[in-house]
């Protein structure tokens, strides 16, 4: 079956924008204009416009037009128990990863309550930054905070995890997070993530806490993340 006019359109418009005919950040013809040079109505091209607005690959600015821009990151971690390393690699993404912290420390009121521990008990806490190779001109994706108990986990602390997925280390160490319950909320971000991030402090955050179990119910990990918003999306699927 041939495809809608307007997804024709769409995708030639989208080839313009992949093959540098529109550069990022640069103006693209009205839709006068493309509707008189493609020879379809403007409703068709406002259509095919709209698309490329949802995919992210077009930012219209009221009084100014209409951009071309890098799409926006999918993320799958609401979707699965999958770490974000393991996620790159399913979507043919190079990661990087810079760990900013990794300290041993007296878990905090909320931690304490989040995993379940005593007060004055430890954890470690690992605070990570994720950058994509060719994305946004390598500014950070993802800025990550995950505490562990340390009396589950007590040599944490001395793995790098540069390059060493977390989700795989809790597997090899038997401590395999079986469950998840996670929340998302708009967040304007902390002085110190948005400096990481590089963005400005009033540019809002997608924040995720997520709270991981294992198969006994045990609190493993407790994880605080923060993706700019203007360069994500997340894929959530239900199931009935």
């Amino acid at each position: 079956m041939a495809q809608p006019l307007y997804r024709q359109i769409a995708e030639q418009l989208r080839d313009r924008i992949l093959n540098g005919e529109y550069p990022m950040n640069s103006r693209i013809p009205t839709e006068n204009e493309l509707a008189g040079t493609l020879g379809v109505s403007r409703p068709t091209i406002r259509q095919a416009l709209d698309l490329l607005e949802q995919e992210g690959r077009l930012i219209r600015i009221k009084g100014s037009g209409t951009f071309a821009a890098q799409p926006r990151v999918i993320h799958e971690s609401t979707r699965f128990i999958i770490g974000y390393q393991e996620e790159s690699k399913k979507n043919h993404k190079l990661l990087s990863t810079m760990v900013v912290s990794m300290e041993v420390e007296e878990a905090t009121e909320l931690v304490s309550e989040m995993l379940r521990l005593c007060c004055g008990e430890k954890v470690t806490r690992l605070t990570r930054m994720r950058r994509l190779e060719n994305m946004y001109n390598e500014a950070p994706v993802v800025y990550t905070t995950v505490y562990v108990p340390l009396k589950l986990f007590p040599d944490m602390a001395q793995i790098d995890f540069t390059d060493t997925s977390f989700y795989e280390m809790l597997e090899k160490h038997q401590l395999p997070v079986v469950h998840s319950i996670q929340r998302l909320e708009v967040r304007m971000p902390p002085a110190e993530v948005a400096a990481g991030l590089n963005i400005t402090p009033f540019e809002p955050t997608i924040y995720i806490m997520s709270l991981g179990s294992m198969a006994d119910g045990r609190p493993i990990e407790y994880s605080e993340s923060y993706y700019p918003a203007s360069r994500s999306m997340f894929r959530i699927e239900i199931n009935r």
